[in-house]
């Protein structure tokens, strides 16, 4: 059971209405004794003020919370853009943050705005943040996941089936005659789930096909390193004949490099990113990408979201619910005999 003011007043040894004062910054005629038992019955019972969850508060603020990875990539700003239509046809504001994944900015940025008394979180989750997460679903605050899984928390997750993004970007290329594919993704520390499974959708298949790789073949990067990580890939024997981008992010970086480099695409490499963006049928050649059905996605998480907000749901589940990516296939990949 969440803990209530009245417990809060009973632990300290004063009334409820002392507690009240205190909560709303009236100090004056309240001891330092006093305020001091107060916050320390606050900690001890992790009580937090004018909670949100829907039954045991008495108004809402008509504010929810989006705490994304990064703010650089089109597949959040996109999916931000369609989960703020949804909340602001209910008369909700969304407000928005970056987390960098960076886990203490994150549960910052979490605390800040319960602090805030926002009605609910989506949030890009990291894992070492797991333990925390539990704890506010044990206190029934509205939580939604987006774009990951942590498993055994009990928390709702959207996002897309990753697995088979990366197995259908690796047997999209292997049905071309590729058996030299590389792939690149973002670090995968934090066991971050979209990086992961992307990765074993793609060893799957290859091992499905009889195919083998070098190690050098997976390449787990920052953005910043892409070039020379591509650099030192194609100086490898045997060169790779496709990529695979892991994220919108990176294929517009490597994008960048090969124009630097005077590669053509699909001649010198094959090329298949996954997200799709406006700029991959811009280019020349237009580029193959695996779509995310982002509206799909952002509906889901906001339609979990408020049913929290509103007590429709009221009790937590872990369920998963995964998006299958559309495969849009353009002029970058070339057939090999």
């Amino acid at each position: 059971m969440k803990a209530t003011i009245k417990d809060v007043a009973t632990l300290a040894g004063v009334s409820k209405s002392t507690v009240s004062q205190f909560l709303n910054g009236r100090f004056s005629y309240m001891s330092e004794t006093t305020r001091k038992k107060i916050e320390e019955a606050i900690a001890e019972l992790n009580y937090r003020p004018n909670q949100i969850a829907k039954s045991l508060k008495q108004k809402n603020t008509k504010i929810v919370a989006l705490i994304c990875a990064t703010l650089h990539s089109r597949f959040s700003l996109n999916l931000i853009g369609s989960i703020e239509e949804f909340f602001q046809k209910e008369g909700y504001s969304v407000i928005i943050a970056s987390s960098e994944d960076d886990s203490q900015k994150e549960k910052s940025l979490v605390e800040s705005f319960l602090a805030r008394q926002v009605d609910g979180i989506l949030v890009f989750p990291t894992s070492q943040n797991k333990e925390y997460y539990q704890k506010l679903a044990e206190q029934r605050i509205p939580l939604v996941f987006l774009d990951r899984q942590l498993s055994g928390v009990d928390v709702p997750s959207v996002l897309l089936d990753n697995k088979l993004a990366g197995a259908m970007a690796t047997q999209l290329l292997i049905d071309q005659g590729h058996a030299k594919i590389a792939l690149f993704t973002f670090p995968v520390k934090d066991r971050i789930t979209t990086r992961i499974e992307r990765i074993e959708g793609y060893e799957e298949t290859l091992v499905k096909n009889k195919l083998t790789r070098p190690d050098e073949f997976v390449v787990c990067c920052e953005l910043e390193e892409l070039a020379d990580r591509l650099d030192q890939l194609f100086q490898y024997t045997p060169k790779p004949t496709a990529l695979i981008m892991g994220n919108d992010m990176l294929l517009e970086e490597s994008l960048f490099w090969s124009k630097r480099e005077k590669k053509k695409i699909p001649d010198d490499f094959s090329l298949v990113g996954i997200d799709d963006v406006s700029f991959a049928r811009l280019f020349d050649p237009e580029i193959t990408t695996l779509a995310q059905p982002i509206e799909k996605i952002a509906l889901k998480a906001a339609s979990l979201l408020w049913e929290q907000i509103q007590g429709i749901s009221q009790e937590t589940t872990s369920d998963s619910y995964l998006y299958k990516p559309t495969l849009i296939q353009r002029s970058s990949v070339k057939k090999l005999n």
